[in-house]
Protein backbone atom coordinates (compact mmCIF):
# COMPACT_ATOMS: atom_id res chain seq x y z
CA UNK A 1 0.00 0.00 0.00
CA UNK A 2 1.36 3.61 -0.53
CA UNK A 3 0.28 6.76 -0.14
CA UNK A 4 0.99 9.13 -3.02
CA UNK A 5 0.51 12.96 -2.90
CA UNK A 6 0.12 13.63 -6.86
CA UNK A 7 -0.57 17.50 -7.88
CA UNK A 8 -1.61 18.00 -4.67
CA UNK A 9 -4.23 15.12 -4.90
CA UNK A 10 -4.08 12.42 -2.23
CA UNK A 11 -3.87 8.96 -4.39
CA UNK A 12 -3.88 5.66 -2.46
CA UNK A 13 -2.56 2.87 -4.38
CA UNK A 14 -3.50 -1.04 -3.36
CA UNK A 15 -2.94 -4.57 -4.85
CA UNK A 16 -2.32 -7.49 -3.85
CA UNK A 17 -5.22 -8.19 -1.18
CA UNK A 18 -5.96 -11.31 -2.45
CA UNK A 19 -9.55 -11.76 -0.74
CA UNK A 20 -7.88 -9.92 2.56
CA UNK A 21 -8.82 -6.22 1.65
CA UNK A 22 -11.55 -5.95 4.75
CA UNK A 23 -8.02 -6.21 6.86
CA UNK A 24 -6.66 -2.69 5.36
CA UNK A 25 -7.16 0.67 7.46
CA UNK A 26 -7.44 2.66 4.93
CA UNK A 27 -6.35 7.13 5.27
CA UNK A 28 -8.64 9.60 3.35
CA UNK A 29 -8.02 10.45 -0.04
CA UNK A 30 -9.11 11.67 -3.20
CA UNK A 31 -8.73 8.55 -5.29
CA UNK A 32 -8.06 5.18 -4.77
CA UNK A 33 -6.27 3.12 -7.11
CA UNK A 34 -6.28 -1.19 -6.99
CA UNK A 35 -3.63 -2.65 -9.36
CA UNK A 36 -4.67 -6.38 -9.57
CA UNK A 37 -5.03 -9.41 -8.09
CA UNK A 38 -7.80 -8.22 -5.83
CA UNK A 39 -8.39 -12.55 -4.88
CA UNK A 40 -7.02 -15.68 -4.71
CA UNK A 41 -6.77 -17.96 -7.74
CA UNK A 42 -9.37 -16.94 -9.87
CA UNK A 43 -12.03 -17.02 -6.57
CA UNK A 44 -15.02 -15.51 -7.96
CA UNK A 45 -16.76 -14.83 -4.46
CA UNK A 46 -13.98 -13.09 -3.21
CA UNK A 47 -13.78 -11.17 -6.74
CA UNK A 48 -17.53 -9.82 -5.87
CA UNK A 49 -16.80 -9.17 -2.00
CA UNK A 50 -13.87 -7.38 -3.56
CA UNK A 51 -16.17 -5.30 -5.63
CA UNK A 52 -19.24 -4.36 -2.80
CA UNK A 53 -15.87 -3.57 -0.20
CA UNK A 54 -14.30 -1.25 -2.89
CA UNK A 55 -17.34 0.12 -4.39
CA UNK A 56 -18.48 1.62 -1.02
CA UNK A 57 -15.76 2.97 -0.16
CA UNK A 58 -16.15 6.70 0.92
CA UNK A 59 -13.42 8.18 -1.57
CA UNK A 60 -14.71 9.66 -4.47
CA UNK A 61 -12.90 8.25 -7.43
CA UNK A 62 -12.20 4.45 -7.27
CA UNK A 63 -9.69 2.52 -10.39
CA UNK A 64 -9.19 -0.97 -10.68
CA UNK A 65 -6.61 -2.90 -12.74
CA UNK A 66 -7.03 -7.02 -12.71
CA UNK A 67 -3.99 -8.91 -11.97
CA UNK A 68 -2.93 -12.17 -12.37
CA UNK A 69 -5.40 -13.75 -9.74
CA UNK A 70 -7.99 -12.07 -10.82
CA UNK A 71 -8.49 -14.50 -13.72
CA UNK A 72 -12.02 -14.07 -15.05
CA UNK A 73 -10.30 -11.09 -16.76
CA UNK A 74 -8.16 -13.24 -18.89
CA UNK A 75 -10.70 -16.79 -18.89
CA UNK A 76 -14.36 -14.39 -19.44
CA UNK A 77 -13.54 -11.02 -19.82
CA UNK A 78 -16.70 -9.81 -20.41
CA UNK A 79 -18.39 -11.89 -17.64
CA UNK A 80 -15.10 -10.06 -15.56
CA UNK A 81 -16.15 -6.61 -16.98
CA UNK A 82 -19.95 -7.42 -15.98
CA UNK A 83 -18.83 -7.59 -12.13
CA UNK A 84 -17.25 -3.88 -11.70
CA UNK A 85 -19.56 -1.78 -10.11
CA UNK A 86 -20.32 1.50 -11.88
CA UNK A 87 -18.70 3.95 -9.69
CA UNK A 88 -15.19 1.87 -10.78
CA UNK A 89 -13.25 2.71 -13.38
CA UNK A 90 -11.60 0.00 -14.88
CA UNK A 91 -8.54 0.72 -16.90
CA UNK A 92 -6.71 -2.23 -19.17
CA UNK A 93 -4.81 -0.75 -22.09
CA UNK A 94 -6.96 2.46 -21.65
CA UNK A 95 -7.10 5.38 -19.76
CA UNK A 96 -8.90 8.19 -18.07
CA UNK A 97 -8.34 11.99 -16.87
CA UNK A 98 -8.99 12.60 -13.26
CA UNK A 99 -9.00 15.98 -11.03
CA UNK A 100 -6.17 16.72 -13.83
CA UNK A 101 -4.00 13.72 -14.03
CA UNK A 102 -3.81 11.73 -17.07
CA UNK A 103 -4.16 7.45 -15.30
CA UNK A 104 -3.56 5.04 -18.66
CA UNK A 105 -3.33 1.11 -17.43
CA UNK A 106 -1.51 -1.47 -19.22
CA UNK A 107 -2.33 -5.38 -18.82
CA UNK A 108 0.63 -6.55 -17.43
CA UNK A 109 -0.70 -10.04 -15.82
CA UNK A 110 2.21 -9.84 -14.49
CA UNK A 111 3.90 -9.18 -18.09
CA UNK A 112 3.40 -7.32 -20.81
CA UNK A 113 3.39 -9.89 -24.18
CA UNK A 114 2.82 -6.62 -26.82
CA UNK A 115 3.35 -3.16 -26.98
CA UNK A 116 -0.44 -1.28 -27.26
CA UNK A 117 -1.80 1.71 -28.60
CA UNK A 118 -0.31 4.25 -25.90
CA UNK A 119 -1.12 7.82 -24.95
CA UNK A 120 1.52 10.18 -25.55
CA UNK A 121 1.56 11.18 -22.26
CA UNK A 122 0.66 9.82 -18.94
CA UNK A 123 0.80 11.01 -15.76
CA UNK A 124 0.62 7.96 -13.65
CA UNK A 125 0.39 4.26 -15.42
CA UNK A 126 -0.55 1.64 -13.64
CA UNK A 127 0.19 -2.39 -14.27
CA UNK A 128 -0.11 -5.27 -12.42
CA UNK A 129 3.76 -6.80 -12.81
CA UNK A 130 6.56 -4.55 -12.42
CA UNK A 131 8.67 -3.44 -15.30
CA UNK A 132 12.30 -5.45 -15.36
CA UNK A 133 14.94 -3.89 -12.87
CA UNK A 134 12.43 -2.20 -11.08
CA UNK A 135 11.79 -3.48 -7.45
CA UNK A 136 10.59 -7.05 -9.16
CA UNK A 137 13.26 -9.34 -7.60
CA UNK A 138 14.59 -10.03 -11.46
CA UNK A 139 11.19 -11.26 -12.57
CA UNK A 140 9.76 -8.17 -13.90
CA UNK A 141 8.75 -6.92 -17.39
CA UNK A 142 11.73 -5.81 -20.55
CA UNK A 143 8.31 -4.70 -22.66
CA UNK A 144 7.43 -2.53 -19.75
CA UNK A 145 10.39 -0.83 -19.27
CA UNK A 146 10.45 -0.17 -22.64
CA UNK A 147 6.98 1.57 -22.82
CA UNK A 148 7.69 3.07 -19.60
CA UNK A 149 11.26 4.89 -21.38
CA UNK A 150 8.85 5.72 -24.18
CA UNK A 151 6.05 7.76 -22.27
CA UNK A 152 7.87 8.84 -19.23
CA UNK A 153 5.00 8.82 -16.45
CA UNK A 154 5.38 11.07 -13.48
CA UNK A 155 4.25 7.81 -11.38
CA UNK A 156 4.22 4.06 -11.89
CA UNK A 157 1.98 2.06 -9.90
CA UNK A 158 2.38 -1.78 -9.28
CA UNK A 159 2.55 -4.82 -7.42
CA UNK A 160 2.64 -8.78 -8.01
CA UNK A 161 6.37 -8.66 -6.29
CA UNK A 162 4.69 -9.04 -2.55
CA UNK A 163 8.22 -8.64 -0.75
CA UNK A 164 8.97 -5.22 -2.57
CA UNK A 165 5.46 -3.94 -1.25
CA UNK A 166 5.75 -0.56 0.27
CA UNK A 167 9.07 0.53 -1.68
CA UNK A 168 9.54 3.19 -3.62
CA UNK A 169 12.18 4.13 -6.13
CA UNK A 170 13.04 7.13 -8.40
CA UNK A 171 14.62 6.18 -11.62
CA UNK A 172 15.20 8.99 -14.63
CA UNK A 173 12.42 11.45 -13.17
CA UNK A 174 9.78 8.27 -12.97
CA UNK A 175 8.51 7.54 -9.33
CA UNK A 176 8.02 3.52 -9.39
CA UNK A 177 5.82 2.41 -6.47
CA UNK A 178 5.38 -1.12 -5.35
CA UNK A 179 1.74 -1.18 -3.74
CA UNK A 180 1.58 -4.61 -2.84
CA UNK A 181 -0.34 -4.25 0.17
CA UNK A 182 0.42 -7.47 2.02
CA UNK A 183 4.37 -7.64 1.45
CA UNK A 184 4.81 -10.81 4.01
CA UNK A 185 2.20 -12.48 2.41
CA UNK A 186 3.21 -15.45 -0.10
CA UNK A 187 0.50 -16.49 -2.87
CA UNK A 188 0.75 -20.03 -4.51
Amino acid sequence: MQLVNFKNIKILAISDTHGQHRLLDLPEVDIIVHAGDACENGDENQLEDFFKWFSGLPIRHKIFLAGNHDLIFDLEPELGKKLIPSNVTFLENNGIKIEGIHFFGLVARPWMHEIVSLPIHADVLISHGPPKGILDENTGCLILLKVIDDIKPSVHLFGHIHSCGGNSVIVNNTTFYNTASFPSYHSL
